[in-house]
């Protein structure tokens, strides 16, 4: 297996992670690698609320 180096590892995409990977992609040069245990985005939430997708109007997520 190769190895991978980055700058920084994000644990975690949730809120907090997706918002600090937000600032280092945009507002620096650093790299980073973020891993969660979900294959998709959203942390918390695809646990607590499958059925909400990103970007869908908040009139119908159900909560």
């Amino acid at each position: 297996m190769a190895a991978i180096e980055a700058d920084y590892l994000v644990v975690g995409s949730g809120a907090a992670g997706m918002a600090f990977a937000d600032v280092l992609l945009h507002e620096t040069d650093h790299t980073m690698v973020t891993v969660d245990r979900h294959h998709a985005p959203g942390g918390h939430w695809n646990d607590a609320y499958p059925f909400v997708r990103l970007h869908q109007p908040s009139a119908t997520y159900g909560v």
